[in-house]
Parts: C-alpha cells; sequence; structure tokens
C-alpha cells in the first residue's frame, strides 16, 4: 500500500496545482488581510469572501512537534519514526506537515525549517519541511 493521496477538489485545486510546480500558495482574505488555513470559501477572521491565492516564502520554524513511531498505515512503515510538526511560516500562518531530512532526535521548538517536496505515486509532489 502506498501513502495517501489527497482529494483534490474545486476549493484545493489551485494549492495542489502551485504544489506541482514547487511554489507554496495560501489563501488571503483580500479584506482584513488574514490568511486562511486549510482552504475555505470565507474569511474565519471578518467572514469576507474575497480570498485569493498568495505565493509564500516556505520558511518558518517549528512550532510543535510529535514522532509518530507506529505507521498509521502500511505505506508510512519505512517512514517511522517520522516528526509530525506545525509549522510557524515566516508570513504567520501555522501548517501541519512532516519534517524531513532531519534526524527525529534532533527536531526542537524553534528550529529554522524550509518546505521541500515529497514526490508520492510516482510524480505527485506534497509539500513536506526540513531543517536550514
Amino acid at each position: 500500500m502506498s501513502k495517501l493521496l489527497p482529494d483534490i477538489d474545486d476549493l484545493t485545486r489551485p494549492f495542489w496545482d502551485a504544489a506541482q510546480q514547487r511554489r507554496l500558495v495560501m489563501q488571503r482574505c483580500d479584506d482584513c488581510g488574514a490568511y486562511v488555513w486549510h482552504p475555505q470559501r470565507w474569511c474565519r477572521g471578518c467572514y469576507g469572501q474575497a480570498l485569493s491565492w498568495q505565493p509564500l516564502s516556505g520558511a518558518g520554524e517549528v512550532f510543535s512537534y510529535s514522532v509518530v513511531h507506529y505507521a498509521p498505515l502500511p505505506g508510512y512503515a519505512e517512514d517511522v519514526p517520522y516528526v509530525l510538526a506545525t509549522v510557524r511560516l515566516k508570513e504567520g500562518p501555522q501548517m501541519m506537515t512532516n519534517v524531513v531530512g532531519v534526524d527525529w532526535r534532533a527536531v526542537f521548538i524553534g528550529q529554522p525549517v524550509k518546505v521541500c517536496w515529497e514526490a508520492r505515486a510516482g510524480d505527485f509532489l506534497v509539500p513536506q519541511f526540513t531543517g536550514i
């Protein structure tokens, strides 16, 4: 069994299309300027519906993390132990993601990270983060 792929719909398609070009983007409210993550049809801050996709730097820091020692599905068995983290992006919003390319024992709160890309099912790119 391979790793899971996202269910892509009209709301999430711009995010995944950008990811396939190795670009990290996120919705931002045109009214109040708040970032919106996960993709929504309205801003959770002001309830405005004018949202646009904005590029992000891909830089951030580990805000919180947990080490996963047991694979949730067979496709993840060779990855354990792995780091599931909340990364605070330089622009302010937070994303839940994996920290890869770093020994799990070396990950720490405040660790600088940058986006990298994991190919799944051949060539489908999923954003992950790695230490810098």
